[in-house]
């Protein structure tokens, strides 16, 4: 009898792991997860880079400005082919782990969505500080997916993440006269709140499972 109470308490924990997800694991996946690191990473970098070139300390010809600019988004969305290629063999289990992709898939519509509507705003307007705004929008929209993410996995750090995004988006849309505080919040928001977050569910997804 022992044994059978044992197996049938084994079996409703494993269940449970399933329908829950994986704690600080995220629900993106390894992948995923490493894809919204590198993007962090890579946008970040970036970003410094102009950050540089506004307080003239990095002064580059016209095809470094031209790599600056685009070898980024080209890297990422060589590394975006990849993970969609292997995400697509991977499913998604438990609930909060659907819910979290979601969340996250759904933040990246709303992101083209917002593309087009800041750029045909500066273009229209021929004034390229709405175009600043789109960065801004993008970060507090961030902050709020990070507070979804909270709400399914009660991780403090992720509270954290999600007040980070928000108060960055904010003190960039309060900036954007001065370019040079707006870029240096946008390079550091992305190295702490993207970066760091993305390696750190990965890590967690590679982690064999208790």
């Amino acid at each position: 009898m022992n044994d059978e109470l044992k197996t049938v308490r084994d079996d409703l924990a494993f269940l449970r792991t399933i329908a829950e997800g994986g704690g600080e694991r995220g629900g993106l996946g390894a992948p995923g997860a490493g894809l919204y690191g590198s993007a962090g990473l890579l946008y970040g970098v970036q970003t410094l880079g102009h950050f540089a070139q506004v307080k003239g300390v990095l002064v580059m010809p016209p095809l470094g400005n031209l790599l600056l600019g685009w070898l980024p988004t080209l890297i990422f969305l060589i590394l975006m082919t990849v993970v969609i290629v292997i995400d697509r063999k991977r499913p998604q289990v438990g609930a909060a782990n659907r819910a979290v992709s979601a969340a996250f898939s759904a933040t990246g519509l709303a992101n083209l969505a917002l593309i087009v509507i800041f750029a045909a705003a500066a273009v229209r307007n021929h004034d390229f500080k709405y175009w600043l705004f789109h960065p801004a929008v993008v970060f507090v929209v961030q902050g709020a997916v990070w507070f979804v993410v909270f709400s399914l996995r009660k991780r403090a750090w992720m509270a954290l993440v999600s007040a980070g995004w928000l108060v960055a988006g904010v003190a960039m849309g309060l900036l954007i006269n001065r370019p040079d505080l707006y870029l240096l919040i946008a390079g550091l928001g992305l190295f702490a709140f993207m970066m760091v977050p993305g390696f750190h569910m990965m890590r967690q997804a590679l982690r064999p499972a208790p």
